[in-house]
C-alpha cells in the first residue's frame, strides 16, 4: 500500500513538471510591442526638414525709382547744383541763380516777358529768374530772399538739354536739366543748368515728365530708373 501511494506521488510531480516546461523546439513569444526608449521621436523629423520658402529678409529691396540727392554726375556745375539742392541751404541755392535780363511788358495776358511793376517803363530791363509750368513766372533778382531750398526727396534724371528744347530769351533753357522727384509723385522739378540756375520748371504727372526727357534730352547723364 505504501508503495502504492509512493507511486502515485511520483506520476503527479512529472505531470507537473512537463506542465511547466517549454515544449521542445518552441521558439519563445516576441513582445507585442517595441519598447518606447527604442522609438524614434517625430519631432527629430520635423525639426530637420528644410524650408519651403526663402527668408523675406534675404529678398532684394524694391528700387526707389529715383537717385539719393547724394548722387553726382562728375560735371562740375551739374554737381555744383546737385549738391546745394541736397544741403537744403536756401542761401546756397540762390549762390547759384543765374538771372535773365530782358526787358518788361505792360501788355495783358500769360506768357511773354516778365510784367512791368510800379514805376517801370515798357521795355525796362530787369533781371529776373524765369518759373516754367502750366504758367510762365517770373522772380525779381530783388526778391531773391523768396527762392527757398527745394523739397524734393530724390534726382529722377540728368540730361544735356537738346537744341530743340523749348527756350526763348524770357525763358532759357540750359546746357543741362537736373529733373527731382517730390513727395507728391504726380509732380517733379526741373532746374535748367548753364553756369549756375537759369530757369526752374515744374512738371506734373509722371506721363509728362518722361515725354519731357524725350522732347527735351539730347543724352542722357543719369537715365530714369
Amino acid at each position: 500500500m505504501k508503495t502504492k501511494t509512493m507511486l502515485i506521488h511520483l506520476l503527479v510531480s512529472l505531470v507537473v513538471l512537463s506542465a511547466c516546461a517549454p515544449a521542445e523546439g518552441a521558439e519563445p513569444l516576441a513582445p507585442t510591442a517595441a519598447p518606447m526608449a527604442t522609438e524614434k521621436p517625430t519631432e527629430t523629423r520635423i525639426a530637420t526638414k528644410e524650408p519651403t520658402t526663402s527668408p523675406t529678409a534675404t529678398e532684394a529691396p524694391i528700387s526707389p525709382g529715383y537717385y539719393p540727392l547724394s548722387t553726382r554726375t562728375g560735371i562740375a556745375e551739374v554737381d555744383e547744383v546737385l549738391a546745394a539742392v541736397e544741403s537744403g541751404d536756401d542761401q546756397a541755392l540762390r549762390d547759384l541763380i543765374r538771372f535773365t535780363t530782358v526787358g518788361c511788358t505792360n501788355a495783358e495776358g500769360l506768357g511773354g516777358p516778365p510784367k512791368c511793376r510800379a514805376g517801370e517803363a515798357e521795355g525796362t530791363r530787369v533781371n529776373v529768374l524765369p518759373l516754367l509750368g502750366p504758367e510762365g513766372s517770373f522772380i525779381h533778382e530783388s526778391d531773391v530772399s523768396s527762392i527757398h531750398a527745394m523739397d524734393v526727396i530724390g534726382i529722377y534724371a540728368v540730361y544735356s538739354v537738346s537744341d530743340s528744347a523749348y527756350s526763348e530769351e524770357a525763358y532759357p533753357a540750359g546746357e543741362y536739366a537736373a529733373m527731382f522727384t517730390t513727395e507728391d509723385d504726380q509732380i517733379v522739378i526741373v532746374l535748367q543748368i548753364r553756369k549756375g540756375i537759369v530757369r526752374m520748371d515744374t512738371v506734373y504727372s509722371p506721363i509728362s515728365r518722361e515725354s519731357v526727357i524725350q522732347r527735351d534730352a539730347s543724352e542722357l547723364i543719369l537715365a530714369p530708373k
